[in-house]
């Protein structure tokens, strides 16, 4: 390998690390209801955000109006019992376009966690899956574009096979309705951002 297409792999396996980086940093400020900090990981010309039944919005301002008003209640303190949010992340495959400027993504989650409800906090078990896409901006990488749909949405100690679904959760303010929320037991697929590696469909 020369030395041009040696110093092309090198680029790609950087850009693969950075945005595997974000990716992970995303859910720590998730985690830990940062979401002013979560706001700053998305390009100020990103495209939209979408999470589970909550709807679509659409560019800066809408993904300020979603982490910060919706989520975040204005930097509003959360309950003690609140803490407990775990976005777990596995099995990301991340593709750099050719032009090393736009890149996609996608991650499982797994999360535990802590609601609301009428008797008091419940715990819950999510399931759901990434499929994002990044830009590079002056040499960084940002959110351009989230989207992660839920599998399912249950408590823990009822499962989410009798129980795959606790509710349906649209924010008021929304651009647009959830653009495909068809949890568990539909058997629905996420689409793939990438081909099959070996037989290219």
């Amino acid at each position: 390998m020369d030395l041009e297409n040696l110093e092309k792999q090198v680029s790609l396996l950087e850009d693969i690390h950075e945005i595997e980086c974000l990716q992970r940093i995303y859910a720590y400020y998730f985690d830990s209801h940062q979401y002013d900090k979560v706001v700053d990981l998305f390009s100020d010309n990103a495209i939209s955000a979408e999470i589970e039944s909550h709807g679509v919005f659409y560019g800066k301002e809408g993904i300020r109006r979603f982490y910060w008003d919706n989520i975040g209640k204005k930097g509003q303190t959360m309950p003690p019992w609140m803490i407990q949010l775990l976005i777990i992340q596995i099995g990301g495959v991340v593709d750099v376009d050719p032009d090393g400027v736009n890149a996609k993504a996608r991650f499982q989650t797994w999360l535990p966690e802590v609601m609301p409800s009428a008797a008091g906090p419940r715990q819950v078990w999510i399931h759901g899956y990434y499929e994002n896409e990044y830009v590079k901006e002056k040499g960084k990488w940002y959110f351009s574009k989230i989207y992660w749909n839920v599998t399912f949405y249950t408590t823990y100690e009822t499962g989410w096979l009798r129980f795959p679904m606790l509710g349906y959760f649209p924010f008021p303010d929304y651009d647009a309705p959830p653009t495909n929320f068809h949890p568990y037991p539909s058997g629905y697929h996420v689409p793939y951002h990438f081909m099959h590696p070996v037989t290219g469909e």
